[in-house]
């Protein structure tokens, strides 16, 4: 899926995570450390299982960084200060795999190198992948974004108060 999806998805992420996020300890405690942990695991699996449904691209790859890059940085600005680690991990770990499997064919193409180009994550190989790129299915497509779109929506409604400043409760607006 294009990466304004994993993106979208990583926020919603974050934010359920969010309320795990111990503010009395240090990041680096053994529960926050955890948590930490838990939002990059679960990018990555959201990567996957984006990838293997069904969809197509209906945005153009630079302005799918772009508008990724737009979304994750509003998103960014609104956060917790407290909130704004477990953001970063989720969101790196929903485009983990992308960086893995698609930055060296991208370097290779726009610098004029020559890495390898190995497929690791299983999502992104032809028989595991939903990527339909013959036009076929478009409804189904549109119906496996809307999907996506409408549950992020819905984890970032319920878990607002955890990630977003305005919606914080007296006691967690710290920033």
């Amino acid at each position: 899926m294009n990466v304004v999806f994993h993106t979208l998805v990583s926020v919603a992420t974050a934010a359920a995570l969010s309320s795990r996020v111990k503010e009395k300890e240090p990041l680096n405690s053994t529960s926050n450390i955890a948590v930490l942990v838990a939002g990059f695991t679960a990018g990555v699996l959201s990567h996957g299982l984006l990838d293997w449904l069904p969809h197509q691209y209906p945005l153009r790859s630079i302005a799918d960084v772009v508008v990724s890059l737009i979304l994750f940085s509003g998103v960014w600005v609104l956060a917790r200060k407290e909130a704004r680690w477990i953001l970063l991990t989720c969101f790196l770990g929903a485009i983990f795999p992308d960086l893995v499997d698609l930055g060296p064919a991208v370097l290779n193409k726009q610098m004029q190198l020559s890495l390898p180009m190995v497929k690791t994550f299983p999502w992104h190989w032809k028989e595991y992948s939903g990527s339909i790129y013959d036009g076929s299915r478009r409804w189904l497509s549109i119906a496996n974004h809307l999907a996506v779109v409408a549950a992020s929506g819905l984890l970032i409604l319920q878990y607002r108060r955890g990630i977003i400043r305005r919606y914080a409760t007296p006691s967690q607006n710290t920033s």
